[in-house]
């Protein structure tokens, strides 16, 4: 297999929107990163050209179009970098880095896959579901926010034949509680050949949990900050559950399986 370095360069914005109250959509054209790129990827975009702020952020694919040359990120505001992106007006350049880390492994039997999002970990799962979808796959995507607010994508997964349940805080989805929840339910009624799951740090651990006693293989997205996004600045470790060593997420992850990954480590 053909390993692509990471294109760093420009990319012009076609498109940045907000589809959520606080939930934007930044679309670039980078013909290089999309002839790359795969699902669970990332890029890292520089909010300014200033140096302030000095990091890039990392933004996880949310749409990947070849024909076009164009690729998406889903972002919610809440800082000054996401606020500054949110500025970034059709037109305009932009520097970034990607594609970045390994992706999901979708050479693994996932005819029936199971889809587990907490929040902006929805981000990743379009593209995986247009793969396992031109494969006549099917997906389940089981969806987890606090409020009605927080909800995007949905109608999208839907039009490329994903069944999608909403689990919320509010009680403004299908399921009125914790989408770990929802899951521990979904398992006792259903089979599914393979997991994925993307999403805060417990909601990781308890999915895994749960996966490991229904005997459903799942690969895990882990969130993290990333300083370089190229394993050099080692702030994006993990230990492995092994407890002897750690895996750089921005380089072995951001998508590992759940049994290499000792969920400890934030507890």
């Amino acid at each position: 297999m053909v390993e692509h370095r990471p294109h760093c360069g420009i990319a012009e914005v076609v498109e940045n929107i907000k589809v959520a109250p606080k939930i934007w959509r930044l679309t670039l054209c980078t013909p290089e990163i999309a002839a790359a790129a795969k699902p669970g990827q990332f890029v890292n975009i520089r909010a300014s050209s200033q140096y302030d702020p000095l990091l890039r952020r990392p933004f996880s694919l949310n749409r990947i179009d070849r024909a076009k040359g164009t690729i998406s990120v889903l972002y919610r505001v809440v800082g000054r970098g996401t606020e500054l992106i949110s500025l970034f007006r059709l037109g305009e350049k932009v520097d970034l880095i990607g594609p970045l880390g390994k992706g999901f492994a979708t050479s693994h039997p996932r005819q029936n896959s199971l889809f587990v999002a907490g929040g902006m970990g929805i981000a990743p799962f379009f593209p995986l579901a247009q793969v396992l979808s031109a494969d006549k796959a099917t997906a389940t995507c089981l969806y987890g926010v606090r409020c009605a607010d927080d909800l995007a994508e949905v109608s999208h997964l839907e039009t490329i034949g994903v069944k999608v349940v909403t689990a919320s805080e509010d009680g403004c989805g299908h399921y009125h509680g914790k989408v770990t929840d929802l899951l521990a339910a979904t398992l006792c009624q259903e089979d599914f050949s393979l997991g994925f799951a993307c999403g805060p740090h417990a909601m990781l651990s308890a999915t895994k949990d749960l996966c490991l006693a229904a005997k459903l293989p799942l690969q895990v997205s882990l969130e993290s900050i990333m300083a370089c996004g190229l394993g050099l600045c080692l702030g994006c470790t993990c230990p492995k559950s092994n407890g002897e060593d750690y895996w750089h997420i921005c380089t072995d992850g951001p998508v590992l399986w759940a049994e290499e990954v000792d969920f400890a480590w934030r507890r």
